[in-house]
C-alpha cells in the first residue's frame, strides 16, 4: 500500500463507512498545520517538542486515544509540574521528556523555560538569575517570574492547556511555596519534581553539554567550566530540600532515575503514567539508529522470503556503517571527556584544545554497547545476520511488526482507486487514523507500540533498528515530536540510515548515505 501523496484538511465530520471501514480518535477537524515548521521528513533539524500548541483548535496527537471537550485527557484536570533542582541536574532534559511523552499521549504540554525568558533580555546579563543577592537582581528576578507566570496562566485558560512545565532551579522553600498557593488558587494542581545528582559522571556530562551551550559562546572551555562550576557553588550554599514537611506534592528523581521517592501524588491515572515514565527514562549515551531491510526477490506482504545477493550486500554495508559510526562518536565522546578533564583542572594554563590522534579507536566496539532489534519476518531478521556474526545481541521484537494492511494488500495506489474509490478517497482524508477493511491504521500501530517506545526510553546505549518503513515511521514520529498529519508521509529508503542523536533541549535527527 503506497502512502497518500497529499493531505486534505477537511472541515466537516466523517461519516463511518458501511463496508467496515473504521476509524479511531475521530473529531471534527483534523489537527491544525503548524506554519514555519519544515517536516522532519525535509531536513537534518531538532525535533518539534517545543513547537507550540496553543494555537491548535482540535489536539490529534499521533498516540491519543480519545478526545473531550475540554481538552483535557484521563479526567486529570489541569496540573502544573515545577522542576526542582541545582544547575548541571537535568533538568531540562526531563521537562522536555515529559513534553515529548505526555503530547504523544494527546495531553496538550508545554515546557517553559525560565532561562529562554532570561536570554530575551537584552539588559541584565543572562546570569545574574542565579545570584539575585542585588537590588537589580531581585527586580529582574520578579520581572521574569512574573512573564513566565502569565504565559503558564495564558496557555491554561486561552490554550486548553493540560500540563504546564516549569524549567528553573525553584531551590528555595519560599519560592515553591509561593509557586504552590498562586496556582492552587486557580484550581491547577501542582506536583514538584526534584532532580538530584550525585553521580560525578552525570554531573561531568551535564557540565560537559551546558558550557557548549549558547551562554558560553566564545568562552574558553577551562572559564567556562570555572564559572559554571561556581554558579553550582553559590546556588548549593540556598538549596533546601524537599521534605514532607512542605506538605506539597513532589518526585524526587535521584540520578536520573536510580532511585524514585514519592509524596502525596494522588493525582490519579495521568500522574501515574509520568511517573512510570520516569522510572523507565534512562540518561542516554548513543543514539537510535532506523534502517529498512535489504531486498528479497519479493518485497510483497504476503510473502517472507530470504534475502538476495543485493539485500546479502547491503546488510553486510549496514553493519559496517553503522559500526564505523559508532566508533566514531565514541572517539568524540572519549577525545571530549579528556578535554573537560584537563580544562577541570585547577591551571593556570588554558587548555581548549587538545589533541585527540592519540587516541585508541583500533580496539573492537564493545558487545554491549549495541543492540539490534529486528521484526520477526526472514528478511527482516536476516538484514542483521553480519551483526549477530560479530557477537552483537540481535533481537525479534514482536512490537515491530509491520502495519497491516488488510485487503489492499500488496496493492498500488491506482489499484485501490480502482477497486475501492470511497475507501480511497476517506483514506488519503485521513491516512493516520483511517483503517481499510481487515486492516491496521497508524494509529492502531501507534497503540501496539507504545510498550516498546517506554523500552526505548529505557535504553542506555546505542541501538539499532531494522523494520517495515510504516514501523520505523511510528519510532521516528515519537522521536521526533511528529504530527499525526506527517507520520504517514515520513520517508525512509534503503539509501539512508536515519541517525536520532538524544540532546537535552531537543532530539536531532542525521541521514547517513549508504552507497548501494
Amino acid at each position: 500500500m503506497t502512502s497518500a501523496s497529499s493531505i486534505v484538511n477537511h472541515e466537516e465530520d466523517i461519516k463511518p463507512m458501511e463496508n467496515g471501514a473504521n476509524y479511531m480518535a475521530r473529531t471534527s477537524k483534523r489537527w491544525v498545520e503548524r506554519g514555519t515548521k519544515l517536516s522532519p521528513k525535509h531536513s537534518n533539524s531538532g525535533d518539534a517538542v517545543h513547537e507550540p500548541v496553543f494555537d491548535v483548535e482540535d489536539f490529534i496527537s499521533p498516540g491519543q486515544l480519545y478526545s473531550t471537550e475540554s481538552g483535557s485527557l484521563f479526567h486529570a484536570g489541569r496540573i502544573l509540574i515545577a522542576l526542582v533542582g541545582l544547575p548541571a541536574t537535568s533538568k531540562t532534559l526531563l521537562s522536555v521528556a515529559i513534553t515529548r511523552y505526555t503530547r504523544w499521549l494527546g495531553v496538550r504540554t508545554e515546557s517553559f523555560h525560565l532561562s529562554k525568558y532570561i536570554k530575551k533580555s537584552s539588559n541584565i546579563p543572562c546570569f545574574l538569575s542565579d545570584e539575585f543577592s542585588t537590588a537589580e537582581g531581585a527586580e529582574f528576578k520578579d520581572e521574569i517570574i512574573g512573564q513566565v507566570t502569565r504565559d503558564m496562566m495564558s496557555f491554561f485558560e486561552n490554550g486548553k492547556g493540560q500540563i504546564a512545565i516549569y524549567d528553573a532551579l525553584n531551590i528555595r522553600k519560599k519560592d515553591r511555596a509561593n509557586i504552590k498557593n498562586f496556582f492552587e488558587k486557580k484550581n491547577i494542581k501542582v506536583l514538584f519534581v526534584e532532580s538530584i545528582v550525585t553521580n560525578p559522571e552525570l554531573i561531568t556530562k551535564n557540565i560537559e553539554i551546558a558550557i557548549d551551550s549558547e551562554d558560553y559562546k566564545n568562552w574558553g572551555k577551562h572559564e567556562a567550566i570555572k564559572d559554571y562550576t561556581k554558579r553550582i557553588t553559590k546556588n548549593e550554599s540556598q538549596y533546601e530540600r524537599m521534605s514532607p514537611m512542605e506538605s506539597v506534592s513532589y518526585i524526587k528523581y535521584l540520578n536520573f532515575g536510580e532511585r524514585i521517592i514519592m509524596n502525596n501524588t494522588n493525582y490519579g491515572y495521568l500522574v501515574n503514567k509520568i511517573v512510570f515514565f520516569l522510572m523507565n527514562l534512562s540518561n542516554k549515551q548513543g543514539s537510535v539508529y532506523l534502517s529498512r531491510c535489504g531486498r528479497s526477490n519479493s518485497d510483497k506482504y504476503i510473502d517472507d522470503e530470504l534475502l538476495n545477493e543485493e539485500g546479502i550486500k547491503f546488510s553486510k554495508k549496514l553493519t559496517n556503517i553503522v559500526t564505523d559510526r559508532i566508533k566514531q562518536k565514541r572517539l568524540e565522546r572519549k577525545c571530549n571527556t579528556l578535554e573537560f578533564n584537563e580544562n577541570s583542572k585547577d591551571s593556570n594554563t588554558k587548555l581548549d584544545t587538545l589533541n585527540c590522534d592519540n587516541v585508541d579507536n583500533t580496539e573492537p566496539l564493545n558487545l554491549d554497547s549495541l543492540v539490534v532489534w529486528t521484526a520477526e519476518r526472514k528478511r527482516t531478521y536476516d538484514t542483521a545476520k553480519f551483526f549477530k556474526y560479530e557477537g552483537f545481541d540481535v533481537q525479534k521484537r514482536s512490537q515491530l511488526k509491520q502495519l497491516h494492511p488488510g485487503v489492499v494488500a500488496d496493492m498500488g495506489e491506482q489499484e485501490i482507486k480502482e477497486k475501492y474509490p470511497k475507501e480511497f478517497e476517506e483514506f488519503q482524508r485521513d491516512p493516520y487514523h483511517y483503517r481499510f477493511s481487515r486492516a491496521e491504521s497508524y494509529h492502531d500501530l501507534a497503540v501496539r507500540m507504545e510498550p516498546l517506545l517506554l523500552e526505548l526510553e529505557h535504553m542506555h546505549n546505542d541501538i539499532l533498528i531494522i523494520a517495515h518503513e510504516s514501523t520505523l515511521r511510528v519510532l521516528y514520529g515519537y522521536s521526533m515530536a511528529c504530527t499525526s498529519l506527517e507520520v504517514p508521509t515520513l520517508d525512509f529508503t534503503r539509501h539512508q540510515l536515519v541517525e536520532i542523536s538524544f540532546k537535552p533541549f531537543n532530539n536531532v535527527v542525521t541521514r547517513i548515505p549508504i552507497d548501494i
